[in-house]
């Protein structure tokens, strides 16, 4: 094995703050507790001006 994965690391959700775990294994790392809350940051982000 190379080293650690990097799902290893703490990640909370960008819209609520609640932290995520993660399941092991390959794959992306889970960044918003559901599709609602990626949804909802998304549309806050591109009303602040961001190119979401």
């Amino acid at each position: 094995m190379l080293g650690q994965p990097a799902k290893s690391e703490t990640v909370t959700c960008g819209h609520c703050g609640t932290e995520l775990r993660q399941t092991p294994g390959c794959g992306r790392v889970r960044r918003f507790c559901n599709g609602d809350h990626g949804k909802a940051y998304r549309r806050r982000m591109r009303a602040l001006g961001f190119d979401v």
